[in-house]
């Protein structure tokens, strides 16, 4: 027994509750159970009945260093939802 990290990269439809901003809990279900972040909490949930304990689980939109320090429609800093706490840093 000991620590891991799982990391995935992907593109497609993220980014629900986007009226949310840094600081508010966000509702991942509003975008239907096909969204990234649905389907990551249901493998978090999947993990803890396996007897794991998820100690960090968030999804990065538009990681900086997907885009050299220049992401897309001239933002200035990424996206990140804490899966585990539902809460936003940053807003789109």
């Amino acid at each position: 027994m000991g620590d891991f990290r799982i990391v995935i990269e992907a593109v497609g439809g993220h980014g629900q509750d986007r009226d949310k901003k840094t600081g508010d809990v966000v509702d991942f279900t509003k975008g239907g159970e096909h969204t990234p972040e649905f389907l990551a909490l249901k493998f978090i949930e999947l993990m803890k009945e396996a007897g794991m304990a998820p100690e960090k689980a968030y999804i990065v939109h538009w990681p900086i260093d997907n885009y050299g320090g220049q992401l897309k429609n001239n933002r200035s800093s990424q996206i990140v939802d804490d899966l585990l706490t539902g809460k936003r840093n940053g807003s789109f």
